[in-house]
């Protein structure tokens, strides 16, 4: 008799593979530099970060780093709607329509609890993961996620868009054949204009939205984020 097909995890990126979050992210930064005083810095283009606020402000010190990153943190929730849903998101409609055919769907992302729990909510996509691991950029989140919560990563199924994570992700033994390489949306659409892709519109059992698929957050990185 023929063995059943061993069931994969399917293990999901956030930022620049499940939601474009460049616009948002850069428009908190600049409000947030506004409301520390800063006012418009020259040498920011692109996705900013704390690093590269760094490298545009000289001699700017690690006291007023940290109050420009809270107040980042404080201004994003009010920059979602620059936010849109990304290349992957098509990915993940699929395996939840395929569901019986994955142990667990789970989202493994380097972004701090709250941005992610704010993102993923403002998408209305938190209940489509059976576990969201929030590492907060502070070592390896593939193999963090697989030590702390002792998964098989050649049973994993990888979707992200950094090539540097992909290799981190194979390092940690994903193998080559189930990474899912994202290619980034570079059109600026608001996630509401993306019709039938939202997890209320999947068309799927009312399981995905009930307690029956039991979210379990995790952090395991420590401290202010900066990413």
């Amino acid at each position: 008799m023929k063995m059943a097909a061993e069931r994969k995890i399917a293990v999901f990126d956030l930022d620049g593979t499940l939601v474009e979050t460049d616009a948002a992210n850069s428009a908190a930064y600049c409000a947030a530099l506004r409301g520390c005083g800063c006012g418009e810095v020259s040498g920011l283009y692109g996705r900013i970060t704390a690093g590269a606020i760094r490298a545009a402000i000289a001699g700017i010190s690690d006291v007023e780093m940290n109050e420009i990153v809270r107040a980042k943190v404080d201004a994003y929730c009010h920059e979602l709607w620059r936010t849109r849903l990304g290349s992957a998101a098509d990915a993940l409609k699929c395996v939840l329509v395929n569901r019986k055919a994955f142990e667990k769907v789970v989202l493994v992302t380097d972004s701090a609890e709250r941005r992610a729990m704010e993102t993923l909510q403002f998408h209305e996509l938190t209940d489509c993961f059976d576990e969201i691991v929030c590492n907060g950029g502070v070592g390896d989140k593939f193999a963090n996620y697989f030590d702390s919560f002792d998964t098989d990563p050649a049973a994993c199924v990888v979707w992200e868009n950094e090539e540097g994570k992909i290799k981190s992700a194979i390092a940690a033994g994903v193998k080559v054949e189930n990474i899912r390489k994202v290619s980034r949306l570079c059109c600026r659409v608001h996630s509401s204009l993306m019709i039938g892709i939202r997890a209320k519109s999947f068309g799927l059992p009312d399981i995905i939205t009930t307690s029956t698929m039991a979210c379990r957050v995790r952090i395991t990185g420590f401290g202010l984020s900066t990413c």
